[in-house]
């Protein structure tokens, strides 16, 4: 059970005897910045244990274990998707497959991804693999970007120009956006003949998750220092195989973000005959760059746009649910409800009860 006393990390636990509950903390000031810490561990012939999801930030952690048979298993919700964050991602154990727009990698134990923002991805619950997902908002990056810019000590500035640190700054403040699009991400592949390589990233990864779960004064501090130090090792070539990779074209990352952009203007309402004309570019073209971008079609993308809107109202308002099906423009409550539950698992109530629920709310 966690408890504001734990003494041991969620990385280090057996992942199968894990029965952690909801803790809530009074929310931090700058929480909404923060690092998440996702662990996924999937067992593909155990049904009682057949996926574990832990979910950790400064204001809650908990952690469900889905049965092979469960209608809310993760299994179920397989679907290429994206983030407005950056995402690395740690293999812990096991093995196990990632689709990356149209890519499809394999990561074995220790290995690491580092991914943009809006690219679109999904690991394969194919393989017997735990995996832990850091999400690093455009806030906190932006903020790590500049705490390095002002070290105090000359072994701090060797830091500097490294692999990691210019992945983000040619990723961030590009004009008129605060990130740019481009689909671009980072696969490190330990070296094999360095098992202390492995071992210093777990212990690094332990440190941060225990800072996470059992805080204390200067804990926000850590968390940073710890972050930078991981990066720092992903940028030693001695360490790791590097393997920088950029998808599709500039011209064609502009052309995908217009074409999201009007589809987030009209609530993910809007035609692909009105693309057309906002855009100039035929409708079979635009679908094949949406669907190379973001692994959905046209439509499909339009509706995970609203469908996210949605989410987005039903956290952060006490809207009905039939005010935000009226306002983001859905045709009966009941084609709402129902594409809601395919994407997110659960009715659109339930979601807020759940996540209220998760805040001690």
């Amino acid at each position: 059970m966690l408890s504001k006393n734990i003494s041991v990390s969620p990385i280090s636990m057996k992942a199968d005897s894990m029965n952690i509950r909801v803790m809530s903390r009074t929310p931090a000031a700058d929480s909404t910045s923060a690092p998440d810490i996702i662990f996924e561990t999937f067992h593909p012939n155990d049904k009682e244990n057949n996926c574990i999801f832990t979910f950790i930030n400064p204001n809650t952690c908990y952690s469900v274990a889905f049965k092979a048979d469960d209608s809310d298993n993760p299994i179920n919700y397989q679907q290429l998707h994206y983030h407005d964050y950056f995402e690395l991602i740690y293999v812990i154990s096991g093995t196990m497959y990632q689709q990356i727009e149209a890519e499809r990698h394999l990561y074995p134990t220790g290995s690491l991804c580092l991914l943009n923002c809006f690219i679109s991805h999904q690991e394969e619950y194919s393989t017997d693999f735990r995996a832990l997902f850091l999400r690093l908002s455009v806030p906190f990056i932006t903020a790590l970007l500049y705490d390095m810019n002002n070290f105090y000590f000359e072994i701090e500035h060797d830091y500097k120009n490294q692999l990691a640190e210019h992945f983000f700054e040619s990723n961030l403040n590009r004009p008129g956006q605060p990130y740019s699009l481009r689909k671009e991400y980072i696969d490190f592949i330990p070296k094999e003949d360095d098992p202390d390589t492995r071992q210093y990233m777990y212990a690094l990864f332990d440190n941060l998750t225990r800072q996470m779960t059992d805080p204390t004064i200067g804990s926000t501090y850590i968390v940073k220092s710890i972050l930078m130090q991981i990066l720092c090792e992903l940028s030693n070539s001695s360490h790791y195989h590097v393997v920088p990779l950029n998808l599709g074209t500039d011209a064609e990352t502009a052309l995908f973000q217009a074409i999201r952009n009007q589809i987030q203007n009209r609530h993910g309402h809007i035609s692909r005959e009105e693309l057309e004309t906002a855009l100039s570019y035929s409708g079979s073209y635009l679908n094949r760059i949406v669907k190379k971008h973001s692994g959905y079609s046209i439509k499909q993308f339009a509706l995970a746009i609203s469908l996210k809107e949605a989410a987005d109202l039903l956290q952060t308002t006490d809207m009905p649910v039939n005010e935000i099906c009226v306002t983001l423009h859905f045709s009966n409550l009941t084609y709402f409800y129902s594409s809601f539950q395919k994407k997110y698992g659960t009715t659109p109530k339930k979601y807020r009860e759940n996540y209220r629920n998760t805040l001690g709310i």
